[in-house]
Order: C-alpha cells, then sequence, then structure tokens
C-alpha cells in the first residue's frame, strides 16, 4: 500500500470516528432506548448499568483521536487553558462536594466532551469541520424523521406536549436545542462549500422542519436569527457604509427590545408562548439564591446539588412544590454547583471569546460557525444548564468555537 492510499485510509478513519463520537455525545437515541421511563440522561446513567457502559468506548475514542493530533492543541493553547481552568475547579470542588462521589464521576465526563471540542476546534480546518458536523446532523435528521413518522411511540410525545415531535431523544426541547447547531452547521456548509450548496440547503429546511414539528418556540427563534444573522455578518465582513447600518440598525432593534422586555415583559413572554412566571422558574431560581448564599464562593460540588439524596435539592423541590430536575438557568446552575468563584471564571471565558469573535470571526474561515454557535449558547444558557455539561454535544460545540476564535494562528 502506497504513502497516499495509507493516508486517505487514515483520513477516512478519522472522519468516520469522528462522525461517530458527534453521533454520540448528541445522545440521541441512547437515552430513550435504554431507560425510557427516565426524562433526564445524567439521572438515568445513575440508574442504568448499561448507559454508564456505553460511555469509556467513547471516551476512548475521544483520547485516540486527541492523542493521534496532540501536536495540533499547540493552536489552541489559550482554549485549552480557560477550559483547563474550568474542569479543574470542578475536579477540585470534590473536597467539598456534598457528594464527592458523584462530582469525580462527571468530572472525567466533563473532561473528556471539554477534549473532544478541543479536538475539532484544532484538528479540522472550518470548511471540513462544518461539512462533518452537517454529515452528522443529516443522519440525525434522517433517524429523527424516521421514528416520528414510522415509530410515533418512540418519536413524538402523548403526554402533556401530546403531538408535538421529539425525534431520537426524550423530549422536545431536547431535540430542538440540538437540531439548532445542526441548521448552523448546515447553513455555514453551504456558505463555505457552494458545490454541494443545494444538499445543505435541503438539509437546513428539513432540519428547520424538526424545529417547527417540536414547537419550541425558543429554538425556533434561535433558527430564524441564525439565518437572519448571515446579511449581518457578510456586511460586517465587507466593511464599507452598509456595515455601519447593520450595525446601527442591529443596536436599534437591541435597544427597542429591551425597553419592551423591561416596560411589558408579559407581551414578550406571551409572544414566545411563556408563561410570565416561566412556569414557576422565578420560584426556583429564588429559592436557589437563597441556598447559595451558604456557599456562595465555592458552591456545593460539581454536579454534587441536584442528585436524589441532596438536601438542598430537597429543600427547592419542597419549596417549589415539584421535582424541580435543574435550574433552568445556566448561570445559577453553575453558582450552586462551583460558586462564584466558577462564575467568574466562565463569564471571563465567555467575554475572551467574543472579544477574539468581534475582531477575527472574518478570518476564522468555517462560514460563521464559531461565531454563531457562541451566539447560540449565550442564548441557550439563559434557559438551559450547558454549562460545562458532560457528555454533551451543545458543550462540545461551544468549546470548539471558543478554540477557532482564541487559536494561536487563525486557520481555516
Amino acid at each position: 500500500m502506497t504513502s497516499e492510499r495509507l493516508a486517505a485510509w487514515i483520513f477516512r478513519a478519522e472522519v468516520g470516528l469522528t462522525l461517530l463520537c458527534i453521533l454520540l455525545f448528541s445522545n440521541a437515541l441512547i437515552g430513550p432506548l435504554f431507560a425510557p421511563q427516565t426524562a433526564d440522561l445524567a439521572a438515568a446513567e445513575e440508574n442504568s448499568a448499561i448507559l454508564r457502559l456505553v460511555w469509556p468506548p467513547v471516551y476512548a475514542m475521544t483520547l485516540l483521536l486527541a492523542g493521534f493530533r496532540v501536536t495540533a492543541f499547540l493552536r489552541v493553547i489559550p482554549a485549552l487553558f480557560m477550559t483547563g481552568l474550568l474542569v479543574g475547579l470542578c475536579f477540585a470542588s470534590h473536597f467539598w462536594s456534598i457528594d464527592s462521589a458523584t462530582t469525580i464521576r462527571r468530572t472525567i465526563a466533563v473532561v473528556m466532551t471539554t477534549i473532544f471540542g478541543l479536538y475539532l476546534g484544532a484538528r479540522w480546518k472550518g470548511r471540513d469541520l462544518v461539512q462533518i458536523i452537517a454529515l452528522a446532523f443529516a443522519l440525525l435528521t434522517f433517524g429523527s424523521y424516521l421514528v416520528c413518522i414510522c415509530v410515533p411511540s418512540l418519536g413524538v410525545h402523548h403526554d402533556i406536549n401530546a403531538g408535538d415531535w421529539k425525534g431520537l431523544w426524550y423530549e422536545k426541547n431536547q431535540m430542538a436545542a440540538i437540531m439548532t447547531l445542526g441548521f448552523i452547521a448546515s447553513c455555514a456548509s453551504a456558505y463555505i462549500a457552494p458545490e454541494r450548496r443545494r444538499y445543505w440547503i435541503g438539509l437546513a429546511i428539513a432540519i428547520f422542519g424538526l424545529v417547527v414539528m417540536s414547537k419550541s418556540k425558543t429554538s425556533l427563534l434561535c433558527c430564524l436569527l441564525a439565518a437572519g444573522a448571515y446579511p449581518v455578518l457578510l456586511a460586517l465582513q465587507r466593511g464599507g457604509v452598509l456595515s455601519i447600518v447593520f450595525v446601527w440598525l442591529a443596536a436599534t432593534v437591541a435597544l427597542i427590545g429591551g425597553t419592551l422586555f423591561y416596560a411589558a415583559p408579559d407581551l414578550i413572554f406571551k409572544a414566545l408562548g411563556k408563561d410570565p412566571t416561566l412556569t414557576g422558574r422565578t420560584e426556583i431560581w429564588a429559592s436557589l439564591m437563597r441556598l447559595s448564599d451558604k456557599h456562595p464562593w465555592l458552591g456545593y460540588g460539581y454536579k454534587a446539588f441536584w442528585t436524589p439524596t441532596s438536601i438542598p435539592a430537597a429543600v427547592v423541590r419542597k419549596e417549589t412544590g415539584w421535582d424541580v430536575p435543574s435550574a433552568h438557568n445556566g448561570w445559577l446552575d453553575l453558582l450552586i454547583q462551583i460558586g462564584w468563584l466558577g462564575v467568574i471564571l466562565f463569564g471571563a471565558t465567555l467575554a475572551v471569546g467574543y472579544f477574539c469573535a468581534l475582531f477575527r470571526f472574518a478570518r476564522v474561515k468555517d462560514g460563521f460557525f464559531s461565531v454563531l454557535i457562541l451566539l447560540l449558547f449565550t442564548f441557550l444558557i439563559m434557559s438551559e444548564s450547558f454549562i460545562l455539561s458532560q457528555n454533551s454535544l451543545i458543550w462540545a460545540l461551544f468549546v470548539c468555537a471558543l478554540a477557532r476564535l482564541t487559536a494561536n494562528e487563525v486557520e481555516g
């Protein structure tokens, strides 16, 4: 076998392993198939030996991919340093955690998830990266349509959200949030690979259809904003008068939106299909803020607060009157896990990402994928606990975007 053929086979194998890891980190089908009675994958893993056995091979593949391209990590030292501080704090929190065993176990998981995100950002050029991710989402989209149409008992809700599509995931909002990532990847692929544009546009439309059928207004809004961001980013990339006009329009819209939200929040929530109390979330947040005051700087330990035996979580559930699974706010969940120290560290990391995006988004040639993922993640963590989320594609792609935007050298 010639060296060229060997290199081609290695490349195909690496693409295949990367695709497989993306599919597995998306959590598609894993939970609903092996633990259908539990709506939370993290909780299901605690009670299912089969689910716990799924991840060691994924971690092994992650380490194999990262080890094979270890020198590429030199390009993403800033992101490696920032995420290293965050996961280091997660590990250190086992010293004061209310459930140190859970903290250590889930820290290992978030380390592996973070390594995979860094690998994606360090190894793949922008054109290859977005198309590999989009290809993975093509498979997820096909599988979701298949189960929704052919196996509705698995792919469609039959509870309070009867008729809403949830595809290969536990719940409709999980599918919609994940599919928003796929929508961005397919749009970026259509932009950066014109020879395949019609296929990627077709995929974006199919993904948008799934989001519509899920009836998740938040994810639908994210897709529309992502699509609308392209003319703005293109204008900013080209500069000139048009970029000034778009910046002025964006600032005006933000000011009007902020004013409306301050003056008439009920109208905004109703337009989004939300209860003004955010379905009881304000009560959760008030309870959590009182509890966080008892451990303000270091929190209760990474992923230790919401365990079944957690006394502080029991207090929240008693005060709110329902079985609260999380804070439904990424920042607040981070606060109760690793305290204000963790919030400050992550806030600084996010600020660095935005600072680099402001000056480098046009030079990171990935069809604006990285900057849109950064914006999407910032939006999602206002209502979901995705910060430092273990075994999560959303966290992995955020790390990937951060790595690309802050890389030592900008490489398409």
